[in-house]
């Protein structure tokens, strides 16, 4: 690309590392009780509340707001219903939608808990998610590109359809870096602030609102048709990731610690001296996560669960990639692309 080059992050760059040597060099299984994959995405997802105060919430706007709920919800029901009929397990079913819906990797694994999935549901996931991040880092700013997409635009896009944290930071900064280089209109951070305004804090919060109301779902209805027993309400609160109270409480602490700062002085005091080491910090434990995830996924194991999963999530790429567009290129298209000013 002229003027702007691909930036893989770390964390994916140490995905590919592992995946690499789990499928071509071969580790022994004895090796994945070690990894710790869980551990890692619990300790990254509390981090990242850490770098999310409330008054960032606040902060995005409406706008912001609206348009990345419109795409969670609507991307979760699409994959969920498409995968439901196409015979998946309702559990295999939420957790694919979760990974569409939120966060990738964290939300997969938060909600695979909160729904009580099968072992291998959520590594099904998380494979998915990670194949669907990896091309949009590449597709979304060649089409934003194609388009001539204002920075903000193509950032707010890009964070309504990407998968992952840092495969949506790559894609992002890639096109901030055209911007740079004034061969699309807008500004390098006009792309970086719309991404994070839909993405890191519009579509992650909702990590904990699809896991709190999933876990009520299986506990007193999916479960309660399959064993025709009465749910407990205890069941909810074991089954709900407490790691997601870890996320909020971070966020109330850091919304205390910063309550008497603008979105400016945040951005100029807070951000470098404070959020800056606590996303380093963050970065390392998605370093870590990633490549376990790599060292711990064999392609041959999944590949028993056919090409469904990968079906029905693409359903919802699909609806996730053209509402995104729609919302941020034209229903909210001047909100975007006068980010900033």
């Amino acid at each position: 690309m002229v003027g702007g080059t691909y930036n893989l992050e770390p964390p994916l760059v140490a995905l590919v590392a592992g995946l690499t040597i789990s499928n071509l060099v071969g580790l022994p299984r004895w090796c994945n009780a070690g990894f710790r994959v869980e551990f890692y995405i619990k300790l990254g997802i509390v981090l990242l509340g850490a770098t999310l105060p409330l008054t960032l919430i606040v902060w995005a706007g409406p706008i912001a707001l609206l348009q990345a709920s419109i795409v969670s919800i609507a991307t979760f029901l699409v994959i969920y219903q498409v995968s439901v009929r196409l015979g998946l397990d309702r559990r295999l079913a939420a957790t694919l939608g979760a990974g569409g819906a939120v966060c990738g990797v964290s939300a997969a694994i938060a909600v695979s808990s909160a729904v009580g999935a099968k072992k291998e549901h959520a590594p099904i996931a998380i494979t998915v998610v990670i194949v669907w991040a990896i091309v949009m880092i590449f597709a979304l700013p060649l089409a934003s590109r194609a388009l001539q997409l204002p920075a903000g635009v193509s950032g707010a896009w890009i964070g309504s359809s990407e998968f992952a944290d840092a495969a949506g930071f790559a894609a992002a900064q890639t096109y901030g870096d055209l911007a740079a280089h004034g061969v699309v209109p807008g500004t390098a951070d006009q792309s970086i602030w719309a991404f994070t305004l839909m993405k890191v804090v519009g579509r992650d919060v909702w990590i904990g609102i699809w896991a709190f109301v999933l876990a009520l779902i299986a506990t007193t209805r999916w479960e309660r048709s399959e064993s025709g027993a009465e749910p407990r309400l205890a069941e909810i609160w074991w089954r709900f990731p407490k790691f997601v109270l870890g996320f909020l409480a971070a966020s109330v602490i850091v919304t205390a610690l910063t309550a008497g700062y603008s979105l400016a002085d945040f951005n100029k005091i807070v951000n470098p001296a404070f959020v800056a080491p606590i996303k380093d910090l963050r970065t390392w434990a998605f370093i870590f996560c990633f490549l376990t995830i790599g060292l711990t996924t064999r392609f041959r194991e999944l590949a028993a669960a056919g090409a469904k999963p990968l079906v029905a999530f693409s359903s919802g790429v699909a609806v996730n990639v053209v509402l995104g567009f729609v919302l941020s290129a034209l229903v909210f298209a001047s909100h975007w692309a006068a980010l900033g000013h």
